[in-house]
């Protein structure tokens, strides 16, 4: 995003703008990524080998690090406000359901092909040269993040349906989608894991609708809020000191335990005690944004190219862990001492330095999906759901870890983009609707009502 777009935000901005939500939106990226730098454990066994872990699995007393790191319920919170307030937009100029999905997925995945031909080509010239195997460990690396990208997708793409569903019956809709993700979580329980995996796109969708409710103005008030928040708190906090549930609200390597897939009981609540914690905090976030222009152009800045920090943060660890095993800077001591924390600094370090460099190189793909004008989707509403869901599932085994559902993911994904979703607008004609999404940071222009 240039200075001049930026300037050109931030003067613009309404009084009314929800800048709570550009807030969230872009410091949860950059929380992610700093994040998953502190949980990196990489270096030498007392054999020398390489070890490339998370540092939960060696020191499980950072699991409640996990409870200010884990903020993608704040992100899908946010994704939901801003996509009601992008879709009335949209409606007002009587755009096409697939047309407003099309524009949305296109704005994730410019960045994100990038990423995709990047270890597509290391994978070619690395099995070329006999060397698969580590090209293949590091596309497994990179893609730990996207997870959020599979699921993101399915939210958005089903967006208006579950809008206009939400308010016709609010209440009704929240309390059913709940029970439903009540069923499926008690499959879970009795062991039918088909039916509880259904809990991976319900579980998030809940935190979305939350996002629709406050675009929508009917969440509590701040004061009933200030009283619901430390009790969700409290809540969640006695779940996992009762059990079965463990503290940490991000997979710690446990093989039977993983709280993001599908969302557990207990990161739904803790995720619950987090928005209602963000949504009592936006009216201060508001009025120290509006008052300073400053940390608003800061905000609009990460907002431009939040998504590409979330792509390539691992990225830059893996370059970052592959300078230092060079050098034999990398971590000797235990995992969690002190001396240990020191010693990685240095790859903490050389992570964001590598990322600054990478951001320099592709930024402009990020910003080109924001702020290019919208060109209409040349098929139906069915059609933009049956690519939405192949392209989550692309996604989803891009991230699998084994080598045959990395490149089964890397294909898929890549069809999708080319055959569908990238030329959807040449098979339209080209046509550029522009239905009030271009030029927009985070589809936040409204505050709550």
């Amino acid at each position: 995003m240039t200075k001049l777009d930026v300037d050109e935000l931030v003067a613009g901005a309404k009084s009314d703008r929800n800048r709570a939500v550009d807030f969230y939106k872009a410091t949860a990226m950059v929380a992610v990524a700093f994040g998953h730098w502190v949980a990196i454990a990489v270096f030498k066994d007392a054999d020398g080998d390489l070890v490339a872990s998370n540092a939960l699995e060696f020191d499980y007393s950072l699991a409640w690090a996990t409870w200010a790191l884990q903020v993608m319920p704040l992100f899908f919170l946010a994704g939901g406000f801003s996509s009601a307030v992008s879709l009335d937009s949209h409606n007002r100029k009587d755009g096409t359901p697939q047309d407003w999905v099309a524009s949305r997925l296109r704005r994730m995945m410019e960045p994100t092909m990038i990423l995709a031909y990047l270890w597509i080509v290391i994978a070619l010239i690395a099995t070329a040269l006999g060397v698969a195997e580590l090209a293949f460990l590091g596309a497994a690396a990179a893609a730990i993040p996207l997870w959020f990208l599979a699921n993101y997708t399915i939210d958005t793409a089903i967006a208006p349906i579950t809008l206009p569903l939400f308010r016709k019956n609010p209440l009704g809709f929240f309390l059913g989608i709940g029970a439903a993700f009540s069923v499926f979580e008690i499959a879970g329980i009795i062991g039918i894991p088909l039916l509880h995996g259904i809990n991976w796109v319900i579980g998030w969708l809940i935190f979305q609708i939350l996002g629709f409710a406050w675009r929508d103005g009917l969440l509590p008030s701040r004061r009933v809020l200030g009283l619901i928040a430390p009790s969700l708190w409290a809540i969640t906090y006695i779940v996992v000191k009762l059990g079965p549930w463990r503290a940490s609200m991000v997979n710690d390597g446990e093989a039977s335990f993983n709280p993001t897939h599908p969302p557990s009981i207990a990161l739904m609540l803790f995720g619950l005690a987090y928005c209602a914690t963000a949504v009592w905090l936006a009216p201060t976030i508001n009025t120290w944004l509006a008052a300073s222009p400053g940390a608003f152009k800061i905000v609009a800045i990460l907002g431009g190219v939040g998504m590409s920090v979330y792509l390539w943060h691992f990225t830059a660890a893996v370059i970052a862990g592959v300078v230092l095993l060079f050098l034999d800077a990398l971590p000797t001591a235990a995992v969690g001492s002190g001396e240990w924390w020191i010693q990685k600094l240095p790859l903490i370090a050389l992570s964001f330095v590598v990322l600054l460099a990478i951001l320099a190189a592709v930024k402009r793909f990020e910003v080109r999906g924001l702020l290019a004008p919208k060109s209409a989707y040349g098929g139906s509403m069915v059609q933009m759901l049956v690519s939405a869901a192949a392209l989550s599932a692309g996604v989803k085994l891009w991230t699998g870890g084994s080598t045959t559902k990395i490149i089964a993911g890397l294909v898929i994904t890549t069809l999708v983009w080319h055959l569908d979703l990238k030329s959807g607008a040449i098979l339209s004609g080209g046509k550029s609707p522009n239905n009030g999404e271009s030029r927009e940071l985070a589809g936040s222009h409204e505050s709550s009502k």
